[in-house]
């Protein structure tokens, strides 16, 4: 049963590709044997050394000056675009392995509250099924959920399950701030708000449409745009809440969110496919939120029935080379505001948009009079309004770019 207060609003935060290997990971307190990366930051290091020395690159510098924002949410979901493994089998023949350091995954991830990460995309399997293997033992460890590929087919397909709000996902995490806490050792103000009975569940999928030669991995949640995976993905999102009398672990979560790795790099526009399998999510899978990830750039946002399609939320933390074409050092944190309707479900209240630049390897607010804010608010609005969607005129108080979903 659920106590808490119907008038409350919850926020569910999203960002794009967080990329945690190579350079980032040499810069982090114990890193992967690379000899060529290792050189790379030693002279990056000696041209930065206040920002990027040991003492600087902590725990928590990858979110930069995101992490106030990032903290104070409900959620918190990235798409973790690396392996995380010490294992030496990389994938044969593809052009860029990434793995990085286990010892740093949970201090990173732990510093942000992040409380959930993709793993349906085209990196977790850089370093082959023994490497995805320790990936998820290293977030299992962490008390981080995960979805689209796992130790078994159903921890790649089904969804992660999370809570709202925050004190009750602490609570089925058993981590606060990234610290393991058991109930009992709660207070006992702690346990009343965040008990089992209480708070709303979210479910969070993920799959990802490349590459093909993972298609056959069982523990790898692959999608194509035939008819057959329409089909699969119809089922796996529509097995719970469907009857009025289901019993409340079988009853529709407040909120369902589809993660998916789709599309080309640098593409300012989906294709059709992308956007008629986006549709058919909302439609037909009953999705509230359509994550997407994987172009490298922020991409347009499309309300759709009341939803939301986040075509492409770029990139956000990595080490990549800077093209100026697609701005690729420009991102976002995207997030929703949510409030509960009948029945327990969630309606979808409005997305804001924050405009983010990487810096040194970090994540960096923009200020609303930077040319990069107005490049990012430019450019999502205007890829927005091909979709028929239309940003508010105004900005929010925190120089956020506002799209109004319901009403």
């Amino acid at each position: 049963m659920n106590t808490t207060n119907n008038s409350e609003s919850y926020t569910i935060t999203l960002i794009g590709d967080v990329m945690l290997a190579r350079q980032v990971d040499q810069l982090l307190p114990t890193s992967i044997d690379s000899p060529r990366d290792a050189r790379n930051v030693s002279k990056i290091k000696s041209k930065h050394p206040s920002t990027l020395s040991e003492e600087a690159y902590i725990p928590s510098a990858p979110w930069g000056t995101t992490l106030p924002l990032l903290r104070s949410t409900d959620l918190f979901l990235i798409n973790l675009e690396t392996s995380v493994t010490t294992t030496n089998q990389a994938w044969p023949n593809k052009t860029y392995n990434y793995r990085m350091h286990p010892a740093n995954l949970g201090p990173v991830l732990h510093a942000a509250h992040v409380d959930y990460a993709s793993l349906g995309n085209n990196h977790v399997l850089d370093y082959s099924e023994e490497g995805l293997v320790e990936t998820v033992w290293t977030l299992k460890e962490a008390g981080i959920s995960f979805a689209g590929a796992g130790e078994t087919t159903d921890e790649a397909y089904e969804p992660a399950v999370l809570w709202v709000p925050r004190s009750v996902q602490e609570f089925h995490s058993r981590r606060v701030c990234g610290k393991v806490v058991l109930p009992s050792q709660m207070d006992e103000k702690h346990r009343s708000e965040s008990g089992e009975g209480n708070g709303f569940r979210v479910h969070v999928y993920s799959a990802s449409d490349h590459p093909q030669d993972w298609a056959p991995i069982p523990t790898f949640h692959f999608i194509d745009y035939s008819e057959s995976t329409r089909e699969r993905l119809k089922r796996l999102c529509m097995r719970s809440g469907m009857q009025s009398d289901s019993s409340e672990s079988d009853a529709r979560p407040a909120l369902k969110i589809f993660s998916v790795h789709w599309g080309p790099n640098y593409s300012w526009t989906p294709s059709d496919r992308i956007r008629s399998l986006a549709h058919f999510l909302i439609d037909e899978c009953d999705v509230d939120i359509v994550y997407g990830h994987s172009s490298h750039h922020v991409q347009g946002v499309e309300v759709y029935h009341g939803k939301v399609i986040l075509y492409g939320c770029g990139d956000f933390v990595n080490d990549y080379v800077f093209r100026e074409t697609f701005r690729n050092d420009l991102g976002a944190v995207w997030r929703v505001i949510t409030r509960e309707a009948e029945k327990g479900r969630f309606i979808l209240d409005r997305l804001e948009i924050f405009p983010i630049r990487i810096e040194e390897f970090r994540a960096c607010l923009l200020d609303v009079d930077d040319k990069d804010h107005i490049w990012v608010r430019e450019k999502i609005e205007k890829l927005s309004v091909e979709l028929g969607t239309f940003a508010r005129e105004e900005l929010g108080l925190d120089g956020q770019i506002i799209i109004d979903i319901s009403g």
